[in-house]
């Protein structure tokens, strides 16, 4: 399609990237099979007109109206209409997802590009790069060494490549905990007080703190930057502890953030932060609480305590009731007038993304942002583990997307917006989370067959009685149909290479068990052969997967997958030269096989239906009951 623009001056560098992958030919009125007037307006949203060989976009509130009014007109010049007119508002000012580039998979700029094109053409004005120790801080070798962290110019270009497409690069770090691998070197032990939390009141910290700024100020175009500050139930009680005595822990947490807010004005920034820690520390102990608990309200002396112009950011991604959610979102008005609001798309867990679980939390989620009056969103991707392919979640950033310009979730218009911006179809998407549920529930589990050892079978007891052969075979019937542009095609790869090898290695600890028992020697034989089989599979995963990860992320972070591969690889081996050896009359019994099979997660009766805990399970839980 030949396209003519005019007036697009504003447009014109994003435009050069996103029209190629939307089978735009940017030329002149000669050559044009449609004219595109583009108009500016004060109005937030846009509006699309055509009129056979004339079209005009008028667009508000920035760039990224306009390219997904774009992807719009050039769906319907693919589809051959000739008289057309839309247009759409937005109900949120700000937009977008937040991409989790720190638990070993970092995207690389190339796919990182990518993502920001698809985001613009679905609409979206912000994204935020969550980076714990994966960027540059001069003076600081240490921090991220061996992670692929950006350089400063990979952040700059970035971030002007971001600029150009109507997005907002907002950097997202950690000033508190969530830094283990940063604090896990020598030369950090000064500022270190527990494993993952820095040292609040040592002089080293602030310095560190202060030269992370540098970089940011150095990187980014805007001046928000995402503090952090979550999830440090721990501290005081390490170094601070043994050095400085007991000292309550909202004390500590609020003279660090105090401190923060400082060095975060002192480079220009305005910061926000994960509200979470302000309710755990009111909380005071409570029994059985949870993060955002209902029955907790944030205390008069820690809402008093808080800096001044600190925007919170209220997480959750685990509710499907909206009044849970409008019930936080006031909570937080003690905290500031600006909240913003950070639900998920779940792909933390396993391999693929829980989509019809992140669906059910989502939409009463964006109900609630409407009727409180949210005026900023979030999709969080968060990676725990790296097994995940994040370029999938492009499906679930749609949902926000899609629900910022109608103000309702509908599920057409949603596979529309999908389809505009990524040149795909949604439920292709979709069919891959099947793999996490042969167990018919709602949690995945994929990462625990997967990395279930075939000896010792920590999960067999959670598998008996499914049939994970049949059906496995079915979601690789499913996924064998679907064809996808050739980007998608290596994570699509990834979760057909998965399912292949789970039809086989998912029960066979459970089917091992069970000829060991019955002293059936002919199925412990043929379970010997299939040894080989599961290996050979092991291997096409590692393989389809390696090259997913190189053509998606940089390699740093890829050994420790090549080592949990490998490590699976040498178990299935040693599962066959054990059999071997008990049917050669080597050894008189298969000792692994000797004990009974407990439930991992300790359940039992009535507790046992579909078991929440499987999303938090590592590979150094799942694999053995050992010491590694």
């Amino acid at each position: 399609m030949n396209f003519c623009f005019e007036n697009a001056t504003c447009v014109y560098q994003g435009l050069t990237e996103v029209a190629p992958e939307l089978g735009i030919t940017l030329t002149d009125a000669s050559d044009a099979d449609i004219c595109v007037y583009v108009r500016e307006q004060k109005e937030d949203g846009y509006r699309v007109t055509l009129d056979e060989r004339k079209a005009e976009i008028t667009y508000g509130g920035g760039a990224s109206r306009f390219f997904r009014a774009l992807a719009l007109l050039a769906d319907w010049e693919r589809t051959g209409e000739t008289h057309r007119v839309f247009g759409e508002r937005t109900l949120f000012l700000r937009n977008g997802p937040m991409l989790d580039v720190s638990r070993n998979a970092v995207l690389n700029v190339k796919t990182l590009k990518f993502m920001l094109r698809k985001i613009a053409l679905m609409g979206m004005s912000t994204c935020m790069l969550y980076t714990e120790d994966t960027y540059t801080v001069d003076g600081y070798p240490y921090f991220g060494y061996m992670r692929g962290r950006y350089t400063k110019e990979e952040l700059r270009e970035l971030d002007a490549y971001a600029l150009a497409l109507g997005i907002e690069l907002i950097p997202c770090i950690q000033v508190l905990g969530h830094l283990r691998t940063a604090l896990r070197w020598g030369e950090t032990a000064p500022y270190r007080d527990t494993p993952a939390v820095l040292l609040v009141g040592e002089e080293r910290t602030y310095c560190l703190i202060d030269e992370m700024m540098k970089t940011l100020e150095q990187c980014f175009t805007t001046r928000r930057v995402h503090i952090g500050m979550d999830e440090t139930g721990d501290i005081g009680t390490g170094t601070s502890l043994r050095r400085n005595g007991y000292r309550p822990q909202h004390e500590l947490y609020l003279e660090h953030l105090a401190r923060v807010v400082e060095i975060v004005h002192a480079h220009g920034f305005s910061p926000m932060m994960w509200s979470d820690m302000f309710f755990r520390l009111s909380a005071n102990g409570l029994a059985g609480y949870e993060d955002y608990d209902m029955r907790v309200t944030v205390s008069d002396e820690i809402a008093a305590l808080i800096p001044k112009g600190v925007t919170q950011v209220y997480w959750d991604y685990y509710h499907e009731d909206e009044a849970f959610y409008a019930k936080n979102i006031e909570s937080h008005r003690k905290l500031g007038k600006d909240t913003i609001f950070a639900g998920g798309v779940w792909l933390w867990s396993g391999h693929a993304p829980l989509f019809d679980r992140s669906l059910r939390n989502t939409v009463p989620a964006l109900d609630a942002c409407r009727k409180g009056g949210i005026e900023e969103v979030l999709a969080t991707v968060w990676l725990n583990g790296g097994e995940g392919q994040l370029i999938l979640s492009l499906a679930g950033l749609a949902w926000y997307a899609d629900y910022g310009y109608r103000g309702e979730y509908d599920e057409e218009s949603v596979k529309c917006c999908f389809r505009r911006a990524c040149l795909a179809e949604y439920d292709a998407f979709m069919a891959t989370m099947r793999v996490e549920y042969p167990h018919g529930g709602e949690y995945s589990f994929s990462r625990a067959l997967l990395y279930n050892d075939p000896l010792m079978g920590m999960m067999d007891a959670h598998i008996a009685g499914l049939d994970t052969n049949a059906y496995y075979r079915g979601v690789m019937a499913e996924l064998e149909v679907i064809r996808v542009p050739e980007i998608y095609a290596s994570a699509f790869g990834t979760i057909r290479a998965l399912s292949s090898l789970l039809a086989d290695k998912s029960d066979f600890g459970v089917r091992l068990k069970s000829a060991y028992d019955a002293g059936n020697r002919d199925n412990l034989a043929a379970l010997s052969e299939e040894c080989v089989r599961i290996g050979e599979k092991l291997e096409t995963l590692r393989c389809v997967h390696r090259a997913a990860w190189m053509t998606y992320c940089k390699p740093h972070g890829w050994e420790v997958m090549d080592l949990r591969y490998g490590g699976m690889k040498a178990r299935i081996e040693t599962a066959k030269a054990r059999i071997d050896a008990y049917l050669a009359g080597e050894i008189d019994a298969i000792e692994e096989l000797e004990e009974e099979r407990l439930r991992f997660d300790c359940l039992t009766g009535a507790q046992t239906r579909d078991s929440e805990r499987f999303h938090w399970y590592r590979f150094s839980q799942i694999c053995t009951a050992g010491v590694n």
